[in-house]
């Protein structure tokens, strides 16, 4: 019998690494980036944008792979990707390199979450596989609490950095190839193909959901670190602080299944939505540093982490036959709205300037709390 704290703690590791050092540690470093290999603000958006669209197309691909191959192997890949596209940013000498490298990171974050939800779903008894969800997400808070220091301290910058997260990554491929399932244990006829999948209802309704959702949350993931220190003006130190208790609040996120006791989950979910557009909201407001953004970013962190377990657990919960299927739905169209947010919000941003591009954006958090994404037993 698999160890439910083994699972817990490589899900947890894997989490960590392919979304919080592959994917939101670029957020961190590119005001850093851009001095030593210089592009624009609208490039920047490109650039970002180029991460989510490899983690859109994993996503998509994830369910299958995980069904032909296993938890085990499709974890394997992702952390692989993780530590390729890493190691090709810190050779990277320009931009189109950079393109490169962040495409690859990003591929490795779509395979893990379908990846770890099938061993979750494959292992732990029913009853346990929410809060379990829940928390192993929350790792990608630790990978952002991570980041910081390292990019602050390590010598080397931030070239040394992705090499250091890299290793880490292929530590990673270890547990995950003794602590998850190797094989599936769906039969091929229990399999659900995309045609299913988009002819359900529940499904689409969560896809919308998810999509706007994923296009409120590039405003800050984004371009947050841009946003202090060129339109708040704030110094590199406070920068990265404020994306270190951004990041490190999300560890919220674990708390979801205790929240339960008290909280629906559909109240859980509007509460993130919201804790998602009060940062936006206080950001477009303010010109210069306020002690107000401490707790407006430790909120947007919590939020935006909390809101991916939620929809992780209506997209597995409504397959039940193959949750990997459910959460590559979710996490898919998450993905695919956080690739048009990216690219949107650096158009705004350099059009209209960034005061009118967070109300916007803050606006579509807002209005996504008064939809629910599904059904979900309380």
């Amino acid at each position: 019998m698999r160890s439910s704290l083994a699972l817990g703690v490589t899900g947890f590791s894997l989490i960590a690494v392919t979304y919080g050092l592959a994917r939101f540690s670029w957020g961190l470093m590119m005001p850093a980036v851009s001095e030593e290999i210089p592009f624009s603000v609208h490039l920047a958006g490109i650039l970002t944008a180029c991460s989510y669209l490899s983690y859109c197309m994993s996503t998509a691909a994830a369910p299958g792979l995980v069904a032909r191959f296993g938890a085990s192997a499709s974890a394997c890949l992702a952390a692989l990707c993780a530590a390729g596209g890493l190691l090709l940013l810190a050779c990277a000498v320009s931009p189109l390199m950079l393109a490169a490298g962040l495409f690859i990171a990003g591929l490795s974050a779509g395979v893990a979450s379908p990846a770890v939800a099938s061993a979750v779903g494959d292992t732990l008894p029913p009853a346990q596989q929410d809060p379990a969800n829940t928390a192993i997400n929350a790792g990608t808070s630790a990978g952002i609490m991570l980041s910081v220091p390292v990019l602050m301290l390590l010598p080397g910058g931030w070239r040394a950095a992705c090499v250091l997260f890299a290793l880490l990554a292929l530590i990673c491929l270890l547990p995950a190839r003794r602590y998850l399932p190797k094989d599936r244990r769906v039969t091929e006829k229990d399999r659900l193909s995309w045609r299913d999948l988009v002819r359900q209802r529940s499904l689409l309704r969560l896809g919308i959901v998810a999509f706007i959702s994923g296009s409120a949350s590039a405003a800050w993931w984004s371009f947050g670190p841009e946003i202090l220190r060129n339109y708040l003006h704030l110094d590199g130190r406070d920068s990265s602080l404020l994306w270190l208790i951004s990041g490190g609040a999300g560890i919220a996120g674990a708390l979801t299944g205790l929240a339960r006791r008290w909280l629906s989950m559909a109240q859980i979910y509007r509460l993130s939505q919201v804790a998602m557009a009060l940062p936006l909201l206080l950001l477009a407001s303010l010109n210069g540093f306020s002690w107000w953004l401490f707790p407006a970013v430790a909120l947007g962190g919590a939020g935006y982490v909390t809101l991916s377990g939620v929809l992780l657990v209506y997209g597995a919960a409504a397959t039940p036959a193959s949750a990997a299927s459910g959460v590559g739905v979710a996490f898919f169209m998450l993905a695919a709205g956080q690739v048009a947010g990216s690219a949107l919000f650096g158009a705004f941003y350099a059009g209209l300037g960034a005061g009118a591009a967070l109300l916007g954006f803050a606006a579509l958090a807002l209005a996504m709390a008064a939809v629910l994404p599904g059904a979900h037993k309380a």
